[in-house]
């Protein structure tokens, strides 16, 4: 498949999308590249550079990590806090 890259001055990967397979490899007019690769896999934006029309993914790192954690919503923190607040009355209850 064909993408198209945008680098920095050291050719680190910037942004990249999907181009039609027609597509020529090579420079576009607007400055940027488009490559020919087998997989998406390693395309992480700022963690890889682009070297010989190939991507090479930084060594160190790992994406999984570099994933946010999803804070719960307000909603969700007063559930919480609410079926602990019964759990709680319901062990105390229990033990009478």
């Amino acid at each position: 498949m064909k993408i198209k890259v945008w680098t920095d001055n050291n050719n680190r990967l910037l942004n990249w999308a999907y181009m039609n397979d027609s597509r020529p490899v090579g420079s576009t007019d607007d400055g940027q590249q488009i490559i020919e690769i087998d997989s998406t896999d390693g395309l992480y934006e700022n963690h890889a550079s682009i070297i010989d029309g190939q991507v090479v993914p930084d060594a160190d790192y790992d994406p999984d990590a570099d994933r946010p954690t999803p804070e719960a919503s307000p909603e969700q923190q007063m559930i919480a806090a609410l079926a602990l607040d019964v759990a709680q009355m319901k062990a105390v209850k229990s033990s009478d």
